[in-house]
């Protein structure tokens, strides 16, 4: 089904409404009929530009799920959602307007500014809207959520000021990456690390006492704000001389140091445990250009947790201001906080010769004043990983600045309880969850940025603070919640003045986290979240561990006390051939619109849906390949029965393989069901295909099909017609979700139901009456009598159409002797013999699981030259293009066929049949000696 019929299928869905009457159907005919309810939360990507092969198995996986619960019976929330705040958006907009700084952003105008990021994070809204609804996905396009909408940042704040009031929320001095191009902290899950080169330099810094004090560090540009050193209390340390000085380190690290800094003549002058060192006094190495260390109480303190003994001196470098193990320690012993860093990563102005340098420029320039001084006594090269901003990929820096957090850390044995409460698919990314949680710190919420929900923070500069939950407390509503124009709304102060709003933004990741109430308009409207909420079902990927789940979960235990999912299914990576993530710049990405260009919107979903979601995807052509070939045997597969069973009775009497079949069909319904209820699609998608393209196809249609041609009237007829309707309906039925056009085809090509859609019927039920579990196992003993028959025709050159006299079965099996007496005329039609017995006999031999099979040396030739010929026959009908209905005169030039008159007529579908020689013959067959020549001719041609 190439995509030109899916665009007619498209058509069709428009033309009827068919969307809105699937999700008017599950909701009941009136309020007194309403149905169960299933809320489906989508998480909002960023309206950035076109799809690409991740997204669209994002939103295809979301697509069937829906679908599934939907045909359920269950109503169905199905709200896109879009992300349009943040980085992503402000960055975009810098872009377009060759922005650098802030102080541009103040230059071109906060207004301008905001309207332009409004602007762009809606611009592609209606374009990916339509790309996704292309892909089949069937979601509310018309109505999505946006971050950005008022009634959204009315659910913000609402969470916002619970935190306040239950005592989770906190400003302090901390530190925090900060990214010096966008000028704002980051929080811990938007960070992503590449590789970098940085100095690795060992410093002397002078002790009380003539000594030196060896530490190691990767980051000079921190040393100005060194205020302590750490050391390890139970480890050893050596006083080393090195000609007239001497340096205090690890012993263990003693060696290693030496050898980097090539000195080959020292000596040990002293040991101790490094608890003596406490409280050791020392000078800060560059106090005179860096006034601010003056005053300051340098010393050593000690750590046992901080301080290792794989690399460096054992003495460590501490900078409370930079850095959260440095931070702790600093406190805990009383050490000064210094951070004379700017936001945009340059020294302030009290840092002398430094002011306005770029941290990291100012390493080469601190390592050559160090040098000069005689105190850096060996510097190197070391590559490592490094912090850098998930957005604009700029190297961060941490600093302590004054943030707004939440207590994560106060809440997380509440956090690590209710994500025992979720179904995780699969199990083993709930664990990687709750890793993440274990490790959380509090959570810098607040942003020095423009395009975000503002903090709802006003403060007086008496001190007083106000924390809102709703713009009903303002004095006054702006039409739009955003800076500026919140900016100017001014609060009373009880002491007479005014209060005015901090201008901070707040986390993008925040905004996202509240989407599963914020989305419903909560708190204002409560209907919707006390009938819906918690969100049944998320579908998403691994990057959502640390960003969409982590912060839902937050948010939702600080509002509720509870988890705002019950079930997440998670999905991998996209990845090119070669295990490359996809990437357009890289020229190894592959767009959805080239696959369903060449082979159609259901080839790609199927193909997407095959294998585990939690799995990495590995894109291959070869595999598209793979399926759109066996999509094929799905569409002759309907062709066939759609050509030759246009309709069928229910039957009281089946004849055992249209029992099989539809026992298999019940037991198919049932792990189909299964496996969707347990969010195991691809073995859905796996049993589906399987059954169809072997059950039904090459066993079940091979077994029947003379009882349904056109021309044969016997009583058994009845039978294969229902049970080949039968499969093919519910069949259509469990393929929708997964390949709604396809089905959607089918069910109305083939006449498979009264409803208007395949999408407005309800889901199959097994059928337990059908269920008939002795005759599958029969089933299975037949198929391998007919396998070894074949088998021993190939070891034995006798064709499989060329009839024999015999077939014995010898087995001491009960269930195999059952067998052959239940399908004893599927045995003889299968195995193309005249007889099928038991026991044992002269003939070709071949072993099967129960038993040996004989197959008789006796060939039919007469009989198989008219297979032969029925073949050729029909090979050259279908050269011709002609249908079953179309009627031709057969000349023959072998008499011996006149017997089988009647049945060739049927068979090849021949109006007249004329014997004697043949001219200019258009195909011959030949068994062994015995040869026939013929001629078609057409009389008569039917067009569609």
């Amino acid at each position: 089904m190439n995509k030109s019929h899916e665009d007619e299928i498209k058509r069709f869905w428009g033309s009827r409404d068919i969307y809105a009457k699937a999700k008017a159907d599950r909701r009941g005919a009136s309020a007194t009929t309403s149905r169960k309810k299933f809320y489906f939360l989508d998480g909002p990507p960023y309206a950035t530009g076109s799809i690409h092969m991740g997204t669209a198995w994002n939103k295809i996986l979301k697509d069937a799920y829906i679908r599934f619960w939907r045909m359920t019976g269950f109503d169905v929330w199905d709200q896109p959602g879009y992300d349009t705040h943040g980085l992503p958006i402000e960055n975009k907009v810098e872009k377009d307007f060759q922005i650098k700084s802030k102080s541009d952003i103040e230059k071109l105008g906060i207004e301008k500014f905001i309207h332009e990021c409004r602007k762009f994070a809606t611009k592609y809204i209606d374009i990916m809207n339509a790309q996704f609804a292309n892909l089949g996905v069937w979601m509310d396009w018309s109505n999505p959520y946006l971050t950005l909408n008022n009634e959204y940042i009315e659910g913000a704040w609402h969470t916002f000021k619970i935190a306040f009031e239950k005592g989770l929320l906190y400003q302090g001095l901390y530190p925090v990456h900060v990214c010096p191009h966008c000028e704002t902290a980051v929080a811990y899950n938007e960070i992503e690390y590449t590789k970098v080169t940085d100095p690795s330099v060992y410093v002397k810094f002078p002790a009380k006492g003539g000594e030196f004090l060896l530490i190691w560090t990767t980051t000079p540009w921190t040393l100005p704000s060194n205020t302590g050193i750490m050391a390890k209390p139970s480890a050893d340390y050596v006083k080393v001389k090195i000609g007239d000085e001497t340096l205090i380190m690890a012993k263990d690290l003693m060696d290693d140091v030496m050898k980097r800094a090539g000195v080959t003549s020292y000596k040990i002058v002293g040991t101790m445990k490094g608890k003596k060192l406490a409280d050791m006094e020392y000078d800060h190495p560059l106090k005179d250009i860096f006034r601010f260390q003056e005053p300051v109480k340098h010393r050593v303190v000690l750590s046992e947790q901080y301080v290792d003994l794989e690399s460096g001196t054992g003495l460590v470098h501490t900078a409370p201001g930079f850095g959260q193990e440095d931070y702790k320690v600093g406190v805990e012993n009383g050490l000064a906080i210094i951070s004379p860093l700017k936001l945009n990563g340059t020294f302030n102005e009290t840092c002398g010769q430094f002011a306005g340098m770029y941290a990291k420029t100012a390493d080469r320039k601190i390592m050559d004043i160090l040098k000069e001084r005689g105190l850096l006594l060996h510097e190197e090269k070391v590559t490592h990983d490094y912090p850098l901003c998930w957005r604009c990929s700029s190297p961060l820096l941490e600093m302590a600045v004054s943030q707004w957090f939440f207590k994560v850390t106060q809440i997380r044995k509440d956090l690590l309880r209710e994500n025992k409460k979720v179904n995780w698919y699969p199990e083993w990314a709930g664990q990687r969850f709750e890793n993440w949680l274990n490790s959380l710190g509090d959570w810098p919420i607040s942003r020095q940025r423009y395009w975000g929900i503002p903090l709802p923070i006003w403060t007086c500069a008496c001190g007083e603070v106000k924390i809102i939950g709703s713009s009903s407390e303002l004095p006054s509503k702006p039409k739009d919640l955003h800076r500026p124009y919140i900016d100017a709304i001014k609060l009373p102060c009880k002491c007479g003045q005014q209060m005015t709003r901090i201008q901070d933004v707040l986390d993008v990741w925040f905004d996202s986290g509240l989407a599963s109430w914020a989305s419903l308009g909560y708190p204002d409207k409560k209907e919707s979240f006390e009938g819906m909420w918690p969100a049944d079902l998320n579908i998403e990927g691994p990057d959502q561990i640390r960003g969409w789940w982590n912060s839902q979960l937050i948010t939702s235990v600080i509002t509720f006390g509870r988890a705002p999912f019950k079930n997440i299914l998670f999905h991998g990576f996209t990845l090119d051939v070669h295990g490359s993530k996809m990437s357009k710049s890289k020229g190894n990405a592959t767009a959805p619109e080239e696959v369903i260009d060449k082979y159609g919107r259901d080839v790609l979903r199927l193909y997407l849906l095959s294998s585990p979601p939690w799995d990495d995807f590995v894109f291959k052509w070869a595999d598209v390949d793979g399926i759109a070939k066996s999509f094929m045997v799905l569409e002759n597969t309907y062709n066939y029965v759609k050509t030759y069973v246009p309709k069928a009775k229910k039957v009281k009497n089946l004849e055992p393989e249209d029992a099989w079949i539809l026992s298999r069909l019940n037991a198919l319904v049932d792990e189909v069901t299964r496996h969707y209820k347990s969010y195991n699609i691809h073995r859905a998608a796996n049993s589906i295909t399987s059954f169809m393209l072997e059950d039904f196809s090459r066993v079940y249609i091979k077994m029947v099909r003379d009882r349904v041609w056109p021309t044969y009237n016997e009583s058994d007829k009845a039978s294969a017609a229902f049970a080949l309707l039968e499969v093919a309906r519910e069949c259509s039925k469990l393929l929708a979700p997964m390949c709604p056009f396809f089905s959607e085809h089918v069910y109305q090509t083939c006449g498979l139901g009264k409803e208007e859609s395949v999408h407005m019927c309800k889901w199959p039920k097994p059928y337990k009456k059908y269920a008939n579990l002795q005759i599958e196992k029969e089933m299975k003993i037949v198929q391998e009598i007919i396998e070894a028959v074949n088998a021993a025709r190939k070891e034995n050159n006798v064709k499989i159409r060329w009839p024999v006299e015999s077939v014995h079965i010898e087995t001491e099996d009960e269930t195999a002797k059952s067998a052959v007496i239940t399908f004893e005329k599927v045995l003889k039609n299968m195995t193309n013999s005249k007889d099928v017995s038991m026991g044992k006999t002269d003939g070709y031999e071949k072993d099967f699981s129960k038993g040996k099979i004989y197959v008789s040396k006796n060939i039919l030739k007469n009989e198989a030259l008219l297979r032969e010929l029925f073949r050729e026959v029909q090979s050259q009908r279908k050269q011709s293009k002609l249908n079953v209905e179309d009627k031709i005169v057969l000349y023959l030039d072998n008499d011996s066929m006149q017997e089988f008159e009647k049945e060739i007529k049927d068979k090849v579908g021949a109006k007249n049949i004329v014997f004697g020689p043949v001219g200019n013959p258009t195909g011959h067959v030949r068994i062994e000696e015995e040869k026939i020549s013929f001629k078609i001719e057409v009389l008569q041609k039917i067009y569609d």
